[in-house]
């Protein structure tokens, strides 16, 4: 899939004396979808000493082209004593225009001063969207913008407007950047040179930036000295650098759509799933081409060392699909395997009823039941499932399996999966922590969530907080667990919370991964799990920063809890599962 249309904006340099002549004549003409003008041309002490604004102190002088421009305030950074009031004057008149919001001047050296005034800003009822302007030619550009951005508690309606360094002579790591809320990139007219043919082109290094910000859904703003020269050749030259991005796979730009999408974990134990849930995960190609391998060797060793007919079972079977791969792992080897599938959803019984009698030709054993408490005189050789969830065990894959492999298993049965591990590691997300914090319920920052993670940046490389392994004979063990983890700053940042993983052991040499490090190609079966902090931490590079987990259980329930220390503390979330357990 190609990328989808990307929204480039103009900011003239050059003196515009009506905002509503431009976008008629210069915008429109270059083919710019919006602007970036002054909202005033008049210096400050005159708006101070009229009390309001005339016509002609205004460049926005009508609210008919609002939909299309932010309004830039003048400087707060000048010695005038009346600079705030003038530009939360400014701030009030963009919001009676419907104006798509105001860009302040970049923070400069008095950041107390200026987060006091955008806080006032942000605090009024009909406040537009602010966008800071930060320079990336400021050397402290992101120390600034987190005090500004602390100091106005987080808020949702504080963006940042972020103008790229033309002087840079090699690709900047944004990483950093890309887990802030940066709605606008701006490119400086003087980073673009001209090719042989006397066109504007991007040098590579800014090309490598430009083209990583084109996978976020953000903007570019083009400034310009003068709107009627190039600006429409570079206008065209970006959107074509936009088409030129390599497709992406059809899995990959479905699980796109939920890129940081915050879900509630499913329950499987406390509720039935519907089929479109299980259509989602069936469609998997990777994830049961792995379990196909998994069952092929592990019916290629049960057979060496049995001589009867080997039965397999599929245990939480859903609709089937690894029923299919297990035929065909038999059929692979021409072995005599007797298949049976356990299910406690009766609706997905049904659909395993329907594919018995139409797909398998009854040569599967379809039975009704849960998998903890079943019990059948033939034992299972080889017990498989697909249980696993986004951080491993959080759909209760360990207390499921520990029941059917005491009731349901033979003495030398084999489990698929055989271990899995989970891993977290400290995670910067804004736009994560901004959505948690939106979501529905008293304690929202308490939750954990499965979340496509993408406007991310993770903190330090995953690290493992515990495993599982399942066998006979099954070692009677308690699945609650607990873990402090080190991990490092690779930058100054600030921590919303830890992003959580998985790897699977299917059976010896296959093996699943969501980790970053070693995901399993093209599977989108499982999202990172997002477990937030109520109060966001800022941290130094090369700071440590201590993880601290808990999977507790208490009667029917089972559950999480967690802790981020560095100089300070978060606290420990989700006490006595207070917020959000897991039902058996």
């Amino acid at each position: 899939m190609p990328f989808k249309r990307i929204s480039i904006g103009a900011e003239p340099l050059q003196t515009v004396d009506d905002a509503d002549a431009f976008v008629a004549g210069d915008m429109v003409r270059e083919g710019a979808d919006f602007a970036i003008l002054p909202i005033i041309r008049c210096n400050e002490e005159e708006v101070m000493n009229w009390g309001h604004f005339e016509p002609e102190d205004l460049v926005i002088k009508s609210a008919d082209n609002s939909y299309c421009l932010l309004g830039a305030t003048s400087s707060w950074d000048s010695d005038y004593k009346y600079t705030e009031t003038v530009v939360g004057i400014q701030a009030e008149y963009a919001g009676y225009t419907g104006l798509k919001g105001v860009v302040t001047s970049a923070i400069g050296n008095k950041v107390p001063a200026f987060g006091r005034l955008l806080y006032s800003i942000l605090a009024k009822e009909s406040s537009p969207k602010v966008y800071v302007r930060v320079c990336l030619s400021d050397e402290n550009a992101w120390q600034k913008w987190n005090r500004v951005r602390v100091m106005c508690n987080h808020s949702p309606q504080l963006q940042v407007l972020l103008e790229l360094d033309p002087s840079t002579e090699k690709a900047v790591d944004m990483k950093q950047w890309m887990a802030e809320p940066v709605h606008i990139v701006v490119l400086p007219e003087s980073m673009f040179t001209k090719n042989a043919g006397g066109y504007p082109v991007l040098p590579r290094q800014h090309q490598a930036t430009v083209a990583a910000w084109m996978d976020y859904d953000i903007a570019f703003v083009i400034q310009t000295t003068d709107a009627g020269s190039g600006l429409g050749d570079r206008i065209r030259y970006l959107r074509h650098l936009g088409q030129s991005q390599p497709e992406r796979s059809v899995q990959n730009s479905a699980s796109d759509e939920y890129r940081d999408i915050l879900q509630v974990p499913l329950q499987p134990l406390m509720d039935h799933l519907e089929s479109a849930t299980y259509e989602t995960f069936e469609q998997d190609e990777p994830k049961y081409a792995h379990y196909e391998e998994a069952m092929v060797r592990a019916i290629g060793d049960v057979a060496a060392r049995i001589k009867r007919r080997i039965v397999l079972m599929v245990v939480g079977a859903g609709r089937g699909p690894l029923v299919s791969r297990a035929l065909r792992a038999a059929r692979r080897l021409e072995a005599d395997v007797h298949v049976i599938a356990l299910e406690k959803n009766p609706n997905a019984m049904v659909e395993l009823q329907r594919k018995n009698a139409t797909l398998w030709l009854n040569k599967v054993e379809v039975i009704y039941g849960d998998m903890r408490n079943k019990q059948f005189v033939e034992k299972a050789d080889i017990l498989v499932s697909e249980l696993l969830g986004s951080f491993g065990d959080n759909e209760l894959s360990p207390e499921c399996l520990d029941g059917a492999l005491e009731n349901l298993a033979t003495n030398e049965c084999v489990c698929i999966p055989r271990r899995y591990t989970a891993y977290v590691a400290p995670l910067s997300s804004s736009m994560l922590f901004r959505r948690a914090r939106e979501h529905t319920g008293s304690f929202k920052l308490e939750t954990p969530y499965v979340v496509n993670i993408h406007a991310a940046h993770i903190l330090d490389d995953a690290q493992p907080v515990w495993k599982f392994r399942h066998g006979r004979p099954v070692v009677p063990t308690p699945n609650e667990r607990t873990s402090s983890t080190v991990f490092t700053a690779r930058s100054e940042s600030i921590v919303h919370g830890l992003a959580g993983f998985f790897d699977a052991e299917l059976y010896p040499g296959v093996e699943l991964s969501i980790c970053p490090a070693t995901h399993t190609p093209d599977m989108h079966s499982w999202f990172p799990m997002y477990f937030p902090i109520q109060r966001p931490l800022t941290v130094d590079a090369g700071a440590e920063i201590s993880v601290h987990m808990w999977r507790r259980s208490s009667g029917a329930k089972t559950w999480y809890e967690w802790c981020i220390d560095t100089s300070d503390s978060s606290g420990i979330h989700n006490v006595n599962g207070h917020e959000f357990w897991i039902g058996q």
